[in-house]
């Protein structure tokens, strides 16, 4: 099976990784990203083609390698959403090719921070048969399938997950007194930090024992060093919110921390592939008195042995969304 991958830019660089990975780990799928221009930032794994840049040769390259895919998965990437299938429109006019008239089974990957307004909005479009299924995502997210043909999407960036190491890693830090408790909030007033740090007050922790830290304005490498060095993870407290959790907690998970985040609609947040959901983050509840209870139980309460426990099946899981094979099997749906 070949795949193309088409964006304006690929947003976040999402589908190239997805790209290699099928390439690297498939036996039975060939895949190449195809762009309009390179991506403004650096990432590690380059677009195979990027038009806006590449010359004729590469583009007629380009035009044969979408001719001859059994599948597109086309990222509509544009704002505001009257541009319906603007990506789909322009590639076809740059390639000269009508794909929203091929053979091809047409995949549309939506992401940025308006997936729910764009779930709404595709899928009640008059040309919505026309296309095999949606993917619905923002990055790191995994979010639910909304209706039985279509498919949660989540990145490549951490699928070099190492379910061992992830157990080792957390085991080492439980050695190491006072275990930290972390907070880094993006936004302190969104983010619940001073309900968070009125809760730790009020738990009386033991300074030989544990140790609250948040911090703010920090670079995001130093962020990565203090989850890795922490025990918990308090990502937010935010009754209001909708949806479940974002890049920093699955930073903080892929860390090895025991994670804590304001969960108000599961099934918006991540979805098992049998048909159940799940959800690996411990949810701080909506009132004070859950947060309470919720932290104390985790931090104060629980056993060596209990948190461990946990951790392994948090790691399960993990391992069965982010690994390599599971992309390909992923994919292989289609």
């Amino acid at each position: 099976m070949k795949i193309s991958f088409i964006a304006e830019n690929d947003f976040a660089n999402v589908l190239t990784e997805y790209s290699h990975c099928l390439n690297k780990h498939s036996e039975d799928i060939q895949s190449k990203s195809i762009c309009y221009r390179k991506h403004g930032f650096n990432y590690s794994i380059q677009h195979d083609y990027d038009l806006e840049t590449c010359n004729e040769e590469q583009k007629l390259e380009a035009k044969k390698w979408v001719e001859d895919s059994d599948v597109i998965i086309f990222g509509e990437e544009g704002h505001p959403l009257e541009q319906t299938y603007r990506t789909l429109r322009e590639f076809s006019n740059l390639l000269g090719i009508d794909l929203i008239n091929s053979d091809k089974k047409l995949c549309i990957w939506h992401p940025g921070t308006h997936y729910r307004i764009n779930y709404n909005f595709y899928n009640n479009h008059p040309q919505r048969d026309k296309i095999h299924k949606h993917l619905y995502g923002i990055d790191l997210y995994r979010l639910s399938n909304k209706e039985e043909n279509d498919l949660p999407i989540h990145a490549y960036q951490y699928v070099n997950f190492s379910y061992e190491k992830f157990i080792f890693d957390f085991k080492s830090k439980l050695k190491i007194k006072p275990w930290t408790i972390l907070h880094i909030p993006s936004n302190a007033s969104i983010k619940g930090t001073e309900q968070i740090s009125n809760i730790i007050s009020k738990l009386n922790l033991d300074p030989s024992k544990f140790q609250y830290k948040t911090l703010g304005g920090v670079p995001h490498s130093q962020v990565i060093k203090e989850k890795e060095h922490s025990v918990f993870y308090i990502d937010q407290y935010n009754p209001l919110s909708v949806g479940g959790y974002g890049v920093s907690t699955l930073e903080s998970l892929f860390a090895s921390n025991l994670t804590f985040s304001t969960i108000n609609n599961i099934s918006d947040s991540m979805f098992k592939l049998t048909g159940q959901y799940e959800c690996p983050v411990i949810s701080l509840g909506t009132s004070q008195e859950e947060l309470y209870s919720v932290l104390n139980n985790f931090i104060l309460t629980s056993t060596e042995n209990q948190l461990i426990e946990y951790m392994e099946g948090i790691g399960q899981w993990l391992e069965t969304v982010y690994s390599p094979q599971s992309i390909v099997n992923y994919f292989n749906t289609i």
